[in-house]
């Protein structure tokens, strides 16, 4: 989906966050399109997490 948003037009950057085993997956699968828009990766899992601790993750690297 990242990958055919890119491609598209949709996406002109973009920060990954997932967990560091999804992450992983998920480099394996990027376009080089989508490497060229991806500003940044954070290798932590946030899940249920408050949007306040995600904005806090995303500031602070």
């Amino acid at each position: 989906m990242l990958n055919k948003r890119v491609l598209e037009g949709k996406i002109d950057a973009l920060i990954i966050v997932a967990a560091p085993r999804t992450l992983g997956e998920l480099r394996k699968h990027y376009h080089k399109a989508l490497s060229a828009v991806l500003i940044g990766e954070i290798s932590k899992d946030l899940t249920g997490h408050s949007v306040a601790d995600v904005e806090r993750t995303i500031a602070a690297a």
